[in-house]
């Protein structure tokens, strides 16, 4: 494919009329085998024609001399393979589709849409148009209903209305024959071709721990230099729309949204590079983070003594306090400074308040909607249920563990409240909750922050408890049992593998957040010299560690952004979602910053 790409390159830069290379054997089909060729580069929208001749030469010939007659085609700089990106895309195959019945949640169905591996050609009032497979991960588009939005703009139906469920409808009624196809796609790198998987380039979790370390501490300096002056993160960022705009939070435009937990779980992550790396820039870079943190805090007494909170978007919430307890906590680990120890203190006071007399761990403190937005002292059961979480309880455990282990000097009976009402949580969470509500379990477990805080708890006296342990490992291997493996997955979703799914077929999950309980239940086996279980671990966790990092934005991948700079050596959203979150990134490399130590 290198001298293809090369001689396609040669065609747009030279006058010359383009030739085929010979020994070019690719499996073109004059009735099928549409091919585009887009061109990319910096800060310049992406120029892109297609064309299907009786041959592939004439078929290329057309698109050159097309790209070339275009006036935006001066604006690249065509002879400068480190500047403008070039790929070819061919369609291999078609095959008949229901559009009324496209999904992406049944494996085996032939109405199946996998993003970036399927597009779509359409016939819609007698014109032609194609979605190619690639679009899926340059348009940044996962879901049948982003496809079929995106392609209501393309043929205009968009304009009869503004509502996307609307759109979607009419895409699935209208007069419109649908056709599934496939493509095998080609983009330059510099001097190099490479193959696209899904629209990205392939690419293997390297073996070398070199190279792991670099990318994860790559993925942390995406932290630090994503950070603004009052010491809060960039909370979001999408590189095909190039907007730091939430699409979730579209109308809070000022201030930016932004999320205390997420912003914690940034800080964290900061001081685990330094762990790593020995560099104190992401010691004071934490420290900024947590001196963001503080200045959300607001004050009340618990047993008469100081307690605090942060109080951040109208709400206090349980997480926000508990991973805010956890930040700060890695930070005194790390450097045994007191500067904190007051707020230290107060947060695990308010935590404690928390926690009623059958162990439950209340959610929030503060609500706007509930109590006219005032503190929430005694709740009924109603507005428990209405304010559950399955985070909450585990990030505000994983915070007293952490201090009640490593804080020096800790008052005497401050220190038994901990136990005691840590005690009562953790029964609570393990024995009771599964019972009171049970009907919000799913499938796949999703708290990962009470894995890592009963690793940390089974390191107490009195907390070696077998139930506390089982709930880790069993939730460990509820997870496995939702994974994908070579067994269970098709040619076309290989890079699924790892990943997870609450009902077969999903669209993959490739789940950092998981990922960090599934670490934490390793080192928990490793502490209690389980080695069976350990190897049992680490085997299915270096698959998800292979199909995480499928979601890293590398130089490589970056090809179809508006400003390849901003997201790279970020983790995106999913695999041909292209959103970055502070969270996506911070998950990730938390989780491989204690991987690195055990691989």
């Amino acid at each position: 494919m290198n001298e293809l790409l090369r001689s396609i390159r040669d065609g747009l830069y030279n006058q010359e009329e383009f030739k085929l290379p010979q020994n070019i054997n690719l499996p073109f089909d004059a009735s099928i085998s549409q091919v585009y060729i887009t061109l990319f580069q910096s800060n310049t929208k992406a120029l892109r024609w297609g064309s299907k001749k009786d041959t592939l030469e004439n078929t290329l010939r057309r698109i050159i001399l097309k790209l070339r007659a275009n006036p935006k085609f001066l604006h690249f700089n065509i002879s400068d393979s480190n500047d403008c990106r070039i790929m070819f895309e061919m369609v291999t195959k078609e095959s008949p589709c229901s559009i009324r019945n496209l999904t992406a949640m049944k494996m085996d169905s032939p109405n199946r849409f996998e993003s970036g591996v399927n597009g779509l050609k359409y016939t819609y009032e007698g014109e032609t148009r194609f979605f190619m497979p690639t679009d899926g991960y340059t348009k940044s588009i996962m879901s049948v209903n982003q496809l079929l939005n995106h392609m209501s703009k393309q043929c205009g139906i968009a304009k009869m209305t503004d509502k996307i469920s609307e759109r979607v409808h009419l895409m699935r009624r209208e007069d419109i024959e649908y056709t599934l196809i496939e493509s095998i796609a080609y983009v330059t790198f510099k001097d190099e071709v490479l193959d696209l998987e899904r629209g990205y380039p392939t690419c293997e979790l390297e073996s070398s721990k070199d190279i792991l370390y670099d990318k994860t501490m790559k993925s942390i300096d995406w932290l630090v230099d994503n950070m603004n002056d009052d010491g809060s993160f960039l909370y979001y960022y999408d590189p095909y729309l190039n907007t730091i705009v939430d699409d979730m939070h579209p109308k809070m435009l000022d201030p930016l949204y932004n999320n205390i937990l997420r912003h914690s779980g940034g800080t964290v992550t900061l001081i685990r590079g330094y762990a790593l790396s020995g560099d104190k820039r992401y010691l004071e870079k934490a420290k900024d983070s947590i001196d963001f943190f503080l200045t959300t805090f607001r004050s009340h007494t618990y047993k008469d003594a100081f307690a605090c909170y942060p109080f951040f978007n109208k709400k206090s919430k349980l997480g926000g306090a508990g991973i805010g307890l956890v930040a700060m906590m890695h930070y005194y680990i790390q450097t045994k400074d007191e500067c904190y120890r007051k707020e230290l203190d107060g947060l695990v006071r308010h935590i404690l308040s928390r926690v009623d007399n059958e162990g439950e761990m209340l959610g929030y403190y503060i609500h706007p909607k509930f109590n006219d937005g005032k503190a929430l002292l005694n709740p009924s059961d109603e507005v428990k249920k209405e304010l559950f979480s399955f985070y909450y309880p585990g990030e505000a455990l994983l915070g007293l563990a952490l201090y009640l282990q490593h804080v020096e000097n800790i008052d005497k009976d401050l220190a038994e409240d901990i136990k005691a009402k840590s005690l009562l949580s953790l029964d609570f969470l393990v024995d009771v909750r599964p019972i009171k509500y049970d009907y919000m379990f799913d499938p796949l477990p999703a708290d990962a922050w009470l894995m890592q805080a009963i690793e940390e708890w089974v390191k107490v006296d009195g907390f070696k408890k077998q139930s506390y342990i089982d709930f880790v490992f069993n939730d460990t291997k509820a997870m496995f049992e939702h994974m994908y493996t070579n067994e269970n997955t098709s040619q076309t979703t290989l890079d699924y593998i790892g990943g997870f799914f609450y009902e077969y077929g999903d669209h993959v999950y490739h789940d950092a957040s998981r990922c960090e309980g599934v670490v934490s239940a390793y080192y928990l086996a490793k502490y209690l010299k389980d080695e069976n279980k350990a190897s049992w671990i680490m085997e299915n966790m270096l698959l998800s560690a292979k199909g995480l990092m499928k979601t890293f934005h590398s130089e490589k991948s970056t090809y179809a952004h508006k400003e390849p700079q901003k997201a790279l050596h970020s983790f995106r959203f999913k695999l041909t979602r292209q959103w970055v979150r502070v969270d996506s990134v911070q998950h990730a490399a938390c989780f491989f910053a204690r991987l690195i130590k055990v691989v």
